[in-house]
């Protein structure tokens, strides 16, 4: 009984040891299995990560963008000078500009200002923000014309010129006759011509694609409009009402005291001529008497 007691003694002990050694290989196999996996697994760079974090450009490649703001002000050199410093600041320029003085309105004279700025296209955002600064905004709208096939079009044609001049030169240097000679020159003035002006216009699509247009228009005002929209609260439309009025009050108040002083010399010498009419008729009415 003793022996058996130690034989199922023994008997647990290796089992058990058995049952440890066995638990342990699964889980150092499992562990391998993993790490294998993992180490099969494909890695992802910095620079991977980077570009696919990166949004594919909505726009094609070749875009050309014109912007038209118009903008009011009441300080009109201020808000030229403003916009002088705007263009400044982001690297654009002048393309052209036309002021207009003759603009005239409740008897006063008011400026008229007409700008077309060239604006680097990776800046037009900042600039158009700015142009908050300048004056108040009252309108303003946005044109895109994908310019992309005619570009590459162009470039394609440009090589065929290309290798067209190259064809010409080589036969050129190998003619003989004087009448092949200036056939040749003249189909190579011609080429050459054809080639300078697509590239002419690669440069000038080029130019319009890299600087934006901006056509912007700022009218000298004697008072900003409201700009209320649907959030507007009730204070503020009430505030603006009451502004509305005593500025209506205000141009009635110089409308009428300006045509008093229009009228004036005329009611004077009309007064002076009704005076002496008057005087007259009485001293004929006293002689019939």
């Amino acid at each position: 009984m003793r022996k058996f007691q130690k034989y199922l003694i023994l008997g647990l002990i290796l089992f058990l040891i058995l049952s440890s050694l066995t638990g342990c290989g699964s889980k150092k196999s499992s562990q391998q299995s993993v790490s294998n996996k993992m180490s099969l697994a494909p890695t992802e760079s910095k620079e991977e990560r980077d570009n696919n974090d990166e949004a594919s450009p909505l726009e094609p490649e070749k875009v050309i963008t014109n912007v038209y703001i118009q903008l009011e002000t009441t300080e009109f050199e201020k808000a030229n000078k403003d916009l002088n410093a705007l263009i400044s600041k982001h690297n654009a320029y002048v393309e052209n500009s036309q002021i207009d003085y003759n603009q005239y309105y409740n008897n006063k004279s008011y400026r008229n200002g007409f700008y077309l700025i060239r604006v680097p296209k990776d800046k037009i955002s900042s600039f158009k923000s700015g142009l908050n600064g300048v004056g108040n905004i009252i309108s303003e709208s946005t044109n895109k014309q994908d310019v992309t096939s005619e570009y590459r079009d162009t470039e394609s044609r440009l090589k065929v010129l290309e290798v067209k001049e190259e064809r010409i030169l080589a036969l050129l240097s190998k003619a003989e006759k004087m009448e092949d000679i200036i056939k040749l020159e003249n189909e190579l003035s011609e080429t050459i011509y054809e080639k300078e002006k697509l590239k002419t216009n690669l440069m000038n699509i080029d130019d319009k694609v890299d600087f934006s247009t901006f056509e912007i228009n700022i009218k000298e005002v004697e008072r900003l409009t409201n700009q209320q929209t649907t959030d507007t609260s009730f204070g503020k439309k009430l505030a603006n009402a009451f502004k509305n009025s005593l500025f209506s009050f205000r141009k009635a108040l110089e409308t009428f005291v300006i045509s008093i002083v229009y009228i004036l010399p005329f009611a004077v010498v009309i007064g002076i001529i009704a005076y002496f009419v008057i005087k007259l008729i009485i001293k004929r009415k006293n002689k019939e008497r």
